[in-house]
């Protein structure tokens, strides 16, 4: 067995051999003569591990975030046209009109409410519950626009006469199934 006086030798010849350009950079700078320069190897490799594995961590986080905020802008902008908008609501003053013809007896013709766009406005028409009245256009707010049908001549009352060419059928509102 090695005297302590041999071990001690071999020591102080290991640690003379410690190089300060075998370091690593973000360790900090040790004399050539350090006890137990194996432990500062140690932390040092320690450090890099701790540091990549913090970067990892990091990085992995922040593109989880970015994904998830990517998907919070992403999504308001696909389902954005439709904004504030709800197509079953049909105004108030519509709606008590179709309850008024629905307190009559049913019509024949049954009656119908549709929905259109005329002249950039959304607007109604209603038919009529008998032979020769006027199918009527009514606004938003239920002002009379015009009757772009019936009558005794069919065409209406003749101030809306492209209404048939220039309005686009949105939906219909109502239809009288009773």
């Amino acid at each position: 067995m090695p005297s302590s006086a041999t071990i001690t030798a071999i020591r102080a010849a290991q640690s003379g051999k410690l190089i300060s350009h075998k370091m690593l950079t973000a360790c900090a700078s040790m004399s050539a003569t350090a006890k137990d320069s194996y432990l500062v190897d140690k932390i040092a490799l320690f450090q890099c591990v701790i540091f990549v594995t913090i970067c990892k961590y990091t990085l992995s986080l922040t593109t989880r975030f970015m994904k998830y905020f990517l998907l919070v802008l992403v999504f308001p902008a696909l389902f954005g046209d439709k904004c504030g908008e709800n197509r079953n609501v049909v105004p108030i003053c519509v709606q008590h009109k179709i309850d008024s013809i629905k307190a009559e007896p049913k019509w024949n013709p049954p009656a119908e409410v549709n929905e259109y766009v005329y002249n950039k406005r959304h607007v109604f028409l209603f038919t009529s519950n008998c032979c020769d009245q006027f199918i009527v256009l009514l606004g938003g707010s239920c002002n009379y626009i015009c009757a772009p049908s019936g009558g005794y001549t069919g065409k209406g009352d003749g101030k809306c006469s492209d209404f048939y060419e220039k309005a686009k059928h949105v939906k219909l509102v109502w239809k009288d199934d009773r």
